[in-house]
């Protein structure tokens, strides 16, 4: 009874566990299948067109920081001291451009010749360039001068520019601006006008470099007025004095406190005498040449007229009474009695007063 009741028990619990094990055997089917993917499905469009322009802008992005940090590397550059730049230079030859730049400012800026010379020796150790100290003398441009000093002058002026060195060249500016190597390069007399005039020059060596700027104002006022009718003899005398020459027609005149010669080139001679001044006008006079001799021919006394013109200018006008005026020019004086004309006359330039 009880083997038959235990089979009976065991014979009726098989459906039951035959029921739960196809349960989760559905169950576990089921779970497998939702998770077998699908096969061969290709991505959509979309997603490749939103990687590209993702790919494109960081692209972008890097070129951009890339080019904002070479600029900004330029920046740095371009803002370092000339100092700066050399302690940072390993390239010789850059090095060289740098100090040649840095001793230009040191001149034009009027660095001291001890500051120079201290320049000049740190780039010839620096460089390994001697030339530096071996031609120093073409580093140390010496400033130009005025041969008037500013100030207030009556009457028009001539101004002259004084080189430091015969070798320099030397620029000017007539306006108040800085002068460069485009400026106005000094070759004669500055003409002064009446008025207010600043007149800059700087020297430039052979090597190019430049000195510092030298700077003179000038403020020219016209003559006054004078209610004198005629000029002293005495002032006539010192109008006349010097050396006067015509370069149409070559000849040169000498005139003395006592003394008036003419020299004329064709034929070439000679003509003078003692003088005396016979009348005198508000600007000019006549002077009365006494036996008056033209290679050995004494044409007697001879009354010559001068008029002096506008005053400043360096001209007079002179005649035989009677004949055409001629306008001559004061020549340059150079010191000790000594005259140059810009012709030579019979061979020289230079007129000595006896």
């Amino acid at each position: 009874m009880k083997d038959h009741e235990h089979q009976s028990d065991n014979h009726n619990g098989s459906p039951a566990n035959d029921e739960l094990d196809w349960a989760e055997l559905e169950r576990t089917e089921v779970d497998s299948t939702q998770n077998i993917p699908p096969e061969n499905i290709p991505p959509p469009k979309k997603s490749k067109k939103t990687l590209i322009i993702i790919l494109a802008i960081v692209g972008a992005v890097l070129i951009l920081a890339g080019l904002t940090f070479f600029l900004y590397n330029q920046f740095v550059v371009s803002n370092l001291t000339s100092e700066e730049k050399i302690e940072k230079t390993t390239d010789q030859a850059e090095l060289k451009k740098l100090y040649d730049e840095l001793i230009s400012s040191y001149l034009s800026s009027g660095k001291s010749e001890a500051e120079i010379l201290a320049l000049l020796e740190r780039a010839a150790t620096e460089t390994g360039d001697q030339s530096y100290l071996t031609n120093k003398d073409n580093y140390l441009v010496k400033k130009p001068s005025f041969n008037l000093a500013p100030g207030t002058y009556e009457g028009t002026q001539n101004l002259e520019i004084i080189k430091g060195s015969a070798d320099d060249a030397v620029y000017y500016t007539i306006d108040g601006s800085l002068p460069n190597q485009a400026s106005a390069k000094y070759t004669t007399a500055i003409p002064l006008a009446i008025g207010e005039t600043t007149v800059k020059a700087m020297a430039v060596s052979a090597k190019g470099f430049s000195s510092p700027v030298i700077e003179g104002h000038y403020s020219l006022t016209s003559p006054p007025t004078t209610t004198q009718s005629v000029l002293s003899e005495e002032e006539f005398i010192n109008k006349l004095y010097g050396i006067w020459y015509n370069s149409d027609s070559g000849t040169v005149l000498s005139v003395s406190q006592t003394t008036y010669r003419e020299y004329i080139p064709t034929p070439l001679s000679v003509a003078s005498g003692d003088y005396v001044v016979v009348s005198t006008t508000e600007n000019g006079g006549t002077i009365k040449v006494l036996d008056f001799t033209y290679d050995g021919y004494n044409a007697g006394d001879t009354l010559v007229e001068f008029d002096f013109g506008t005053i400043g200018d360096n001209q007079i006008q002179r005649r035989y009474a009677g004949k055409s005026w001629l306008n001559y020019t004061a020549a340059e004086y150079l010191g000790g009695g000594q005259y140059r004309i810009p012709f030579l006359f019979a061979g020289q330039d230079i007129f000595t007063f006896d």
